[in-house]
């Protein structure tokens, strides 16, 4: 038995090939599919299908969810062969290439994919077969400079707040600058304000003398001006 995923001219050949094979057609869904929730909803006993072939183009997941699902339906149903049929789509593009690294070796992406998918589903594809998806040396570099790039910035989103031991040390003469700026100002004002105090206290004195007769000779005997 066979289930598939996919897009009107694609169902119509893998129609054709089942027909040939006298293979029994479980289920078919043709069109844009969500694979997470045709797994999760589709009414199928996926235990009794001996292949599933998945038209990548009928998704409408991105790349990441379309790996993770096929990979867990693969540890789940055992005994299903998934064959994936991608045309159009790059050896070395990240959905394929990362299928691939996950043991996945029944990749088609042929444009006539008619020959290679009746050998994927008469013996299956081997590693050999699908060597072109094999990471290129300058795919993996590239992906690790990103995923270097990627790091930083979320280091630096993680910690806005951080400086480098550079912008520190600038920061620190204009610091002291303005903490003693602060100090300066702070005595003028006490020392002004002490005066205030000086010249309001011997200024009431004097009133005072001056207002008081008894006061007033007392001062002028003291001083000699009597």
């Amino acid at each position: 038995m066979l289930s598939y995923i996919a897009n009107i001219n694609t169902a119509q050949i893998i129609q054709t090939i089942c027909k040939s094979k006298n293979i029994l057609i479980l289920n078919s869904q043709e069109g844009e599919t969500d694979i997470n929730q045709y797994i999760k909803e589709t009414k199928v006993n996926f235990n009794l299908i001996k292949y599933l072939v998945i038209d990548i183009s009928a998704l409408v997941n991105s790349d990441t969810e379309i790996i993770e699902s096929i990979y867990n339906f693969s540890k789940l149903y055992t005994r299903a062969r998934i064959i994936i049929i991608a045309a159009w789509y790059d050896c070395q593009s990240a959905i394929l290439t990362n299928l691939y690294d996950l043991g996945f070796y029944n990749i088609i992406n042929d444009l006539e994919f008619a020959e290679k998918l009746n050998i994927a589903i008469d013996t299956g594809l081997q590693k050999k077969d699908a060597k072109k998806f094999e990471k290129k040396v300058e795919v993996i570099q590239k992906e690790s400079k990103l995923n270097k790039i990627t790091d930083k910035l979320k280091q630096l989103r993680t910690n806005p707040k951080s400086k480098s031991k550079k912008e520190t040390n600038m920061d620190m003469p204009t610091n002291k600058v303005y903490l003693f700026s602060l100090l300066l100002e702070a005595v003028t004002r006490l020392v002004k304000f002490i005066c205030y105090l000086a010249i309001f206290g011997l200024t009431s004195v004097g009133l005072t003398i001056l207002l008081n007769e008894e006061l007033r000779e007392l001062v002028f005997q003291i001083f000699g001006l009597k």
